[in-house]
């Protein structure tokens, strides 16, 4: 007896949509077909093509495996772990003469943090600061590396964490410090349905693609609470130069409105 094929389901491809927050305009540019043959698979009156199939894996990452049969993850890890860790995991808090501190993870020492994020004598080490605001909590400093979450992050800046016990209990869209055998990275986080073995993690640079991971290779989870940045001080004297040249050139504009009046 032949075995029965899985029916391409045309709601996979409405709810990666919606998963990527993206309306049938935008998601039919990036998969390079037009809004109207979206409609038109979305509504399940046209079948997906191999162009687009392939598009959508190139594109957006996507498992193609998933849109047509239902079977794996939506995206492609980027990393492809394949080795699973216990999730059990023992939160170290640092203190420093009955005061909390906060130790500080910079970009260089992401790989030794990965190996001795469970070690008290390592987390020693690492240098300490008290931030206002931030006393009460567990609450790690990380340098951030990459441009995946411009303009949100750039790239060095610092952002505090606060430890989040329960992965599950993070709300979708959530900003957040994740960190895996394979790195440290700072990405919006997204839980698939009501699976909450699967993370779906998206940058806010479009030009980094969204990827899903499994709950159990997370080793930590911090939710970003703030930065420590000085864009926005470099970015107010980029608009303050800006503002000032406006100011100027309105002032010429006066002054030859007022010569063409006195003519």
């Amino acid at each position: 007896m032949k075995k029965k094929g899985t029916k391409f389901e045309p709601r996979r491809i409405t709810m990666l949509r919606e998963l990527l927050q993206l309306s049938q305009v935008k998601f039919a540019e990036k998969i390079r077909i037009s809004q109207g043959a979206l409609s038109q698979i979305e509504s399940g009156k046209s079948q997906i093509s191999l162009d687009t199939l392939r598009n959508l894996s190139n594109e957006l990452n996507v498992n193609c495996n998933w849109i047509v049969n239902g079977v794996g993850e939506i995206f492609y890890d980027e990393k492809r772990q394949s080795n699973k860790v216990d999730t059990q995991k023992v939160f170290i808090d640092v203190r420093s003469d009955d005061l909390s501190v906060i130790p500080l993870v910079r970009e260089e020492a992401h790989a030794g943090y990965i190996e001795g994020f469970e070690n008290p004598e390592y987390i020693k080490t690492l240098k300490v600061y008290q931030i206002p605001g931030f006393e009460n909590g567990s609450y790690r400093l990380f340098e951030i590396e990459g441009e995946s979450m411009i303009p949100t992050v750039y790239p060095r800046e610092i952002v505090i964490c606060e430890y989040s016990e329960n992965k599950e209990s993070v709300e979708n869209g959530t900003l957040c410090v994740v960190i895996t055998k394979d790195g440290i990275v700072a990405k919006r986080v997204y839980y698939y349905e009501n699976d909450k073995k699967l993370l779906i993690l998206k940058s806010d640079n479009s030009r980094f693609k969204t990827y899903s991971l499994e709950s159990s290779k997370i080793l930590e989870l911090w939710k970003i609470k703030g930065k420590i940045t000085s864009v926005f001080i470099e970015s107010g004297l980029v608009d303050a130069k800006r503002m000032e040249k406006l100011e100027n050139d309105l002032e010429m504009l006066k002054k030859e409105v007022k010569k063409l009046s006195d003519k």
